[in-house]
């Protein structure tokens, strides 16, 4: 009787690990996704630099939860607008943060910037910060969508960033020369043109989205006054390049589990941020 009792649970026992396995193999790539960067993805205004309403719907996870359609857990938001007083510090928290929440797809579409962005930076010194970020970055164990470096020379005319703060142009070129190689070497990797938002948005360009194209005259709207931050509808077009890439490089993320409708993303991502503000 006892060795009956003892194969019994044994086939217990493995009928419940089939279980475990066979869920885990069936979890959608959308259960689990967390947002790690600096401000743009943090969301930042020049008005409330400790946060607020405003904040919150330059977010990209209000964005990230209404064009994503198929069910998953809410975006985790790891990013932060500190980022810059010290990426060597604040990227290992938000990356172990990130890999501690165990997610199916990480995005950290400004997490870069400030390792090749920042004070008081010769070249040399810059690419060695980098290869820094990239050394975190390859601590994501799944799917990451990163942006490439912009020029955001322009934000120095506002005041939000200062000259010393941006990198001369061969060390930004060569940043995303080697962001590129890096990523062509870590096929997870999908890279969001950044850099291409933001040359477009300044002079005011045509910008490609998906089967849409934002007609000229209309993107510099896309960007708040200090010329360096997106607005809420920035963060929307934001959002759907992130999701074009991502579901450009890896199919199981299907196009058909998105809301490419602009507007629709737009307005159910404002409605989710009211309804976290607290009632008074």
């Amino acid at each position: 009787m006892k060795t009956a009792g003892f194969k019994c649970s044994r086939i217990i026992v493995a009928l419940f690990v089939a279980a475990q396995l066979h869920i885990s193999a069936a979890e959608s790539p959308w259960a689990r996704i967390v947002v790690i960067g600096a401000s743009a993805s943090a969301g930042f205004t020049l008005s409330e630099p400790f946060g607020g309403t405003n904040t919150a719907k330059c977010k990209l996870n209000p964005y990230l939860d209404a064009a994503i359609i198929t069910p998953h857990a809410p975006v985790k938001n790891l990013a932060t607008a500190l980022m810059f007083l010290n990426p060597e510090s604040f990227g290992p928290m938000q990356i172990e943060a990130a890999t501690n929440a165990r997610p199916t797809l990480v995005i950290g579409l400004d997490f870069l910037f400030w390792f090749c962005y920042g004070d008081g930076r010769t070249d040399a010194d810059r690419a060695q910060r980098f290869e820094t970020g990239l050394k975190l970055l390859e601590r994501i164990p799944g799917p990451l969508v990163i942006g490439d470096i912009p020029d955001a020379s322009a934000a120095t005319n506002t005041g939000i960033i200062s000259a010393s703060q941006v990198p001369s142009d061969a060390a930004r070129r060569a940043a995303n020369q080697r962001m590129q190689k890096w990523a062509a070497a870590h096929p997870q990797v999908a890279v969001v043109p950044l850099a291409d938002f933001m040359r477009a948005t300044m002079a005011n360009q045509a910008l490609a989205l998906h089967r849409e194209t934002l007609p000229a005259g209309q993107t510099r709207a896309l960007l708040q006054a200090d010329q360096l931050h997106p607005n809420p509808r920035g963060a929307v077009t934001l959002t759907l390049g992130i999701l074009e890439a991502l579901s450009s490089k890896h199919p199981e993320f299907s196009t058909n589990e998105i809301c490419w409708d602009r507007e629709k993303v737009f307005r159910e991502g404002l409605k989710s941020v009211a309804a976290a503000v607290p009632k008074p």
